[in-house]
């Protein structure tokens, strides 16, 4: 076969391949915004951090998808949840999930007479995003691996104005030891250094975000990276990580509580 009958014989390929990878992009497009029109900014913002720079054992990764499952049966019509990772990097933090929670919107007697949306639509909708999330936490879940940096601060910092809606309840869970060991902030610098000095630093390079009014709940605190060995941090450093992500979200505008158990972190307040 000669070189121009060769180039000739690609270019139908070419146009296959360009074909089925936009036929693709459509789809996964489509997919992505099939939960879109039921978002309703009465609702309650519900953001999941998940931290997938530790390793995950059986009983962490049972616990995680529990209390996922438990956070999903409290929304309520049309709250948003949206689950994104903490990764080794912040520009490496992407969304697992970004939906609203399944209902029909009354739009009057006969609007609602000619609506293609039932309470069967509805029903296999929940089902449907059930599943898609339970799917994506436990695929990650199960790859996770210990890496040498988390990005905790620089992570809520440029995407919480992303995850954040002005005017809505925002509740925000982080799921994550907490324990800051970046570039920016390396882990010996982060427990060594005074919790004043770091947060006046944080202010000073604007990487605080603005979390007015919201509610941050944390789960994973004082607990060892390695899943081989359960035992606690010493109870100076828990104190020194507590203390610092206090003042962080205090000034962030944020009222933080801690949790023992991921299933605790289920309560959402309509």
């Amino acid at each position: 076969m000669t070189a121009s009958t060769m180039q000739a014989s690609r270019i139908p390929l070419l146009h296959a391949f360009a074909t089925v990878v936009a036929v693709c992009v459509s789809l996964a497009s489509a997919r992505a915004g099939d939960f879109d029109k039921y978002c309703d900014t009465d609702g309650v913002n519900v953001v999941l951090y998940l931290d997938v720079t530790t390793p995950y054992d059986e009983i962490d990764r049972a616990a995680l998808v529990d209390g996922v499952e438990k956070i999903f049966g409290a929304l309520g019509d049309g709250d948003r949840f949206s689950i994104r990772t903490i990764e080794d990097a912040f520009p490496n933090s992407h969304r697992l999930v970004d939906a609203c929670m399944p209902f029909c919107k009354s739009e009057g007697f006969f609007d609602d007479l000619f609506s293609d949306c039932t309470e069967g639509v509805v029903i296999e909708d929940r089902r449907r995003l059930q599943r898609d999330i339970v799917a994506q936490v436990s695929r990650v879940a199960a790859g996770s691996r210990e890496l040498e940096n988390s990005e905790i601060v620089r992570t809520l910092a440029m995407s919480g104005g992303e995850e954040f809606r002005p005017g809505q309840r925002n509740v925000f869970f982080i799921f994550s030891d907490m324990i800051e060991n970046s570039q920016y902030l390396p882990g010996r610098a982060f427990l060594s250094r005074t919790n004043r000095d770091l947060v006046s630093s944080l202010a000073k390079d604007r990487l605080v975000p603005d979390f007015h009014e919201a509610t941050v709940v944390v789960f994973g605190v004082g607990r060892k990276g390695n899943p081989d060995a359960r035992d606690p941090l010493e109870q100076k450093k828990i104190a020194k990580i507590v203390d610092f992500w206090d003042a962080f979200f205090s000034l962030a505008g944020a009222s933080m509580t801690w949790q023992p158990n991921l299933g605790s972190l289920a309560q959402l307040d309509h």
